[in-house]
């Protein structure tokens, strides 16, 4: 179950839940959003509030670990983006718009899920950024026309 959640500030590149310092440490400076997932994790969404090459930092904090657990980015050179439209559409289904015609869609998996997709190269890699890993709790594929 994702639900909004109003207790999560950033404070500098710090996360804050409920005004106490959680020592995770994330790039951007304006939060978008933070959504509660399957009540420990964390979705946070952030820009770097540049309006004419925006970036979207996409973090997942595990609660219990007190870690982020995976991580993408959502950015390409010159372009405008504004982070608009969060809609909940299901228990682990999230869209938004973001700098794509259509917008993108967000899937939370339960427990991760191995992944070899990001050793090949795609346009949408040219877009969105992640670091390497063998496993991704998320999936993040922007919607088309």
């Amino acid at each position: 179950m994702i639900k909004k959640l109003t207790n999560v500030t950033l404070n500098h590149n710090k996360i804050e839940i409920d005004g106490i310092d959680s020592l995770v440490r994330v790039e951007g400076v304006w939060l978008e959003a933070a959504l509660l997932f399957d009540e420990r994790y964390i979705l946070l969404f952030l820009t770097d509030d540049c309006p004419f090459e925006e970036t979207l930092f996409i973090y997942l904090m595990d609660t219990q670990q007190n870690c982020i657990v995976d991580k993408a980015r959502i950015f390409q050179i010159y372009s405008p983006g504004i982070f608009t439209d969060l809609i909940i559409h299901s228990e682990n289904t999230i869209s938004f718009e973001f700098m794509a015609e259509g917008g993108w869609t967000l899937e939370l998996f339960k427990t991760p899920k191995k992944s070899i997709r990001h050793l090949f190269s795609s346009t949408l890699s040219l877009v969105v950024k992640r670091p390497f890993s063998l496993s991704r709790y998320f999936n993040v594929t922007m919607n088309t026309q």
